[in-house]
């Protein structure tokens, strides 16, 4: 069976693919020196109140948007948007999934690379229910 982390990381790829044109990685892929583009991560936090038979854990997803500053920043605007929209409902394959928060960070240039890129980082904090047969 998949994990809640990697259900979580797939659904919201898979969700980013359908909403935006953009190219989506996650951390294992090699991302492209073409912008824009998504990267997504993952964390976890494991909650201590737990019924008999399941298991509550907490995650949160990283959206991380990058854009070249020459881009049309409305658009942008517009795709950050959809982004936090329909994440917010993210449904996972395996597990029972309910978004609590999202946060937005406000948006920094990086000069970190030979272009001049806009970066918006999105956090989406999710609990995601796994039901166990004992």
């Amino acid at each position: 069976m998949i994990s809640p982390q990697r259900d979580m990381l797939n659904s919201a790829i898979r969700t980013l693919g359908i909403i935006t044109d953009i190219p989506v990685f996650d951390l294992n892929a090699v991302d492209s020196n073409e912008y824009p583009q998504i990267i997504v991560s993952s964390g976890q936090n494991i909650d201590a109140e737990r019924a008999k038979n399941e298991q509550r854990s907490t995650y949160t997803l990283y959206v991380d948007y990058f854009d070249d500053v020459d881009n049309d920043h409305g658009l942008m605007m517009d795709t950050l948007f959809s982004i936090r929209e329909y994440l917010k409902y993210l449904r996972l394959s395996s597990y029972n999934c309910q978004s609590y928060a999202f946060n937005q960070s406000s948006e920094t240039i990086d000069n970190s690379t030979s272009k001049s890129l806009r970066h918006v980082t999105i956090t989406f904090d999710y609990h995601i229910t796994e039901k166990l047969i004992i």
